[in-house]
């Protein structure tokens, strides 16, 4: 957990290599004067002092009334993991689902939500695909990734559509001027990584680079009785920088891009080529007014998502995404302990590239394709040194849709120096796919946004040495959009999902161990006219979300290895057959293990071990997954 103690336990013991912290914010942009505060600190004093938070400005730590997660780049260095599920899957209540392997479709369903009902941002843009709902991750390496922040729960009052779930944000690589890696790896199916960064100092600001490419054979992705391996490459690079104009004003600036193709199983196509790119200028200017200090942001950015599918080298379709993005906020505090952010959000999503291969043969598009969604909202937040309070609320109208409010609540109670209990209560919204609305032989205009309606209620401590959280939540969620008998996209009823989550942290002379239990109940709600149809009608549970999870992470040093050790539990799911019942996947468990070991000043040994146990499961109805794997490279760095 990211309490206070616990950052104190940390530099107590030296002990750099941070296991997956609790109790930090992910937001839309993070001031100048922090971002240059923040990287001539420490990486311990960044997690005690000042981050990137659920207010969308500079916020401590332990000031937050979200529950959050953060994974650091010292984490990712001693776990090595080969994808960002990698790092996603060990944290409470989230299930990853593949269709086969790393370069296959992935869904991260975080809190039983659906996995178009959680914002991925990068760097603050907004990267899902307008047509699908949800984001390629598997596209993004994790060289690339400076830290990634997940906040849990509804946070739609300031994010605006999709964020039921709550919010992943993905921050790139920061390196000092001067700073610079190259590696390789290598491993099983014939898997090869190149990775390189490079930190340039300009004046008084820096910029970043970082390339990274991979490629796999890979392995036979689904049980359909042809035997094939269905591989994977991809190339990517990101640039982000900063520059301070002068004491008042700075600008920083994102780009990335990636390109790739990837293998797959099936009747109607086989290889895909996609490509995503974003980039973001963003303006930070300082002032203050009769004492009152203010911050003001405004961005102005562009995302692209592009698969193009093919059969056999046969065009089978294209979906494509333009995004352009535009944000003003602004940040004033008027006492240490009193705080308001107004903002207000436009982004314009364009599918009219898209191609779609219909069913005899001809070129289709989408009825309508354009879509524009203008959201404001205003946020207050006060932090006493007994009670904390904080209420967002916020507008959005969509083009083509409807108008959207909704808030958030928060309350928090400091029981002691150790211990305090926050509750929360927040409303959302996800809003169609242009596939729900406008899919040829599929698509339903109609169709309403998913609301959802959610209260959290979460308790830390430290008892004795251990830092421990739980939390509870309940939530409602109206107008799901899903599938009717007929395969037309259709809004349902009411589904429910509760949860509680166990987190436990503990500094000890070995290491770290880290562990927690998540229980997630999520349920379509049966209606009385359900039960007029039938009178044994039961509530039925969402696919591919397991029960019960359990994870625990040991991060130990040895000499001067860094040495990772990952135990995962994932219960049963269930899993939905095309025109017959739901089928039932069993249980897992997996044991993961990393390495991190300098072979000299500059010279670092990777390594990774992937289901040790080279057991069989499948996240997915028919895909396999990868079995025991293997993973081995050399890293040059001069930090």
């Amino acid at each position: 957990m990211n309490t206070k103690h616990m950052n104190q336990m940390n530099l107590k013991n030296n002990f750099k290599k941070s296991a997956l912290l609790l109790a930090m914010s992910g937001v839309f942009s993070m001031p100048a004067m922090a971002i240059e505060e923040a990287n001539n600190a420490s990486a311990e004093e960044k997690i005690e002092r000042m981050t990137i938070t659920a207010t969308r400005s500079a916020l401590s730590i332990d000031d937050a009334l979200t529950s959050q997660v953060v994974i650091t780049r010292a984490d990712i260095d001693v776990i090595n993991p080969i994808s960002i599920q990698d790092l996603l899957s060990t944290l409470p209540s989230v299930d990853i689902s593949n269709n086969g392997g790393r370069g296959q479709t992935s869904s991260v369903f975080l809190r039983g939500n659906g996995s178009d009902a959680t914002l991925i941002l990068v760097d603050g843009v907004r990267v899902s695909s307008a047509t699908l709902g949800s984001t390629r991750l598997n596209n993004i390496s994790p060289e690339m990734i400076e830290r990634i922040e997940v906040v849990q729960g509804p946070r739609a009052a300031l994010w605006g559509a999709d964020a039921i779930g709550g919010v992943i944000q993905i921050f790139t690589r920061q390196l000092e001027g001067g700073e610079h890696f190259a590696g390789v790896s290598i491993g099983t199916d014939e898997y090869r990584k190149y990775k390189a960064g490079i930190g340039l100092k300009h004046g008084d600001g820096q910029t970043t680079v970082t390339v990274s490419h991979e490629r796999s054979e890979g392995f036979d992705v689904q049980d359909d009785g042809e035997l094939d391996e269905d591989g994977y490459k991809f190339t990517s690079i990101a640039i982000r920088g900063q520059q301070k104009i002068n004491e008042d004003l700075s600008v920083d600036w994102l780009f990335s891009n990636s390109d790739g193709e990837n293998e797959f199983d099936g009747s109607f196509q086989n290889n895909s080529d996609i490509n995503s790119h974003a980039w973001l200028v963003r303006a930070n200017y300082a002032s203050e007014f009769s004492d009152v200090k203010n911050h003001t942001v405004f961005s102005v950015g562009q995302n692209r998502d592009s698969s193009e599918s093919f059969s056999d080298f046969e065009f089978k379709g294209l979906f494509e995404t333009r995004r352009d993005q535009f944000s003003l906020t602004n940040n004033s505090q008027f006492s240490d302990e009193f705080q308001v952010n107004m903002g207000v959000d436009y982004y314009k999503d364009d599918v009219s590239n898209s191609r779609i291969l219909g069913f005899t043969g001809d070129i289709q598009n989408y009825e309508d394709e354009k879509r524009d969604v203008t959201g404001a909202f205003v946020h207050a937040l006060y932090n006493g040194e007994v009670f904390s309070f904080e209420a967002t609320a916020r507008h959005d109208d969509v083009s083509g849709v409807d108008s959207e409010n909704t808030y958030n609540l928060g309350a928090g109670y400091q029981i002691n120096d150790d211990s305090r209990i926050v509750l929360n209560h927040g409303t959302g919204f996800k809003v169609p796919t242009f596939n729900d609305l406008y899919y040829p032989d599929f698509g339903t205009p109609t169709l309403n946004s998913e609301r959802s309606e959610t209260t959290e209620l979460f308790f830390e401590t430290r008892l004795g040495a251990v830092d421990t959280r739980i939390n509870f939540y309940y939530s409602e969620i109206d107008e799901l959009i899903s599938t009717d008998a007929n395969f037309n996209a259709s809004n349902f009823d009411e589904v429910i999902i509760k949860g509680a989550e166990l987190n436990l942290y503990l500094v000890a002379t070995g290491g770290t161990h880290d562990l927690n239990l998540s229980y997630t109940d999520a349920k379509d709600k049966v209606t009385a006219e359900d039960l007029l149809k039938d009178v044994n009608a039961t509530d039925e549970k969402l696919t591919r979300r397991a029960r019960e999870k359990f994870n625990y992470k040991f991060t130990t040093s040895i000499n001067v290895a860094d040495l990772y050790a990952e135990y995962k539990f994932v219960g049963s799911r269930e899993d939905s057959v095309f025109g017959a019942d739901n089928v039932k996947l069993g249980a897992y468990q997996l044991i993961n293990l990393g390495l991190n070991a300098p072979l000299s000043k500059n010279l670092v040994l990777n390594a990774r071990v992937t289901n040790l146990l080279d057991k069989e499961y499948q996240t997915a109805n028919t895909y396999f997954t990868q079995g025991r794997a293997l993973y081995v490279g050399i890293t040059y760095q001069n930090f």
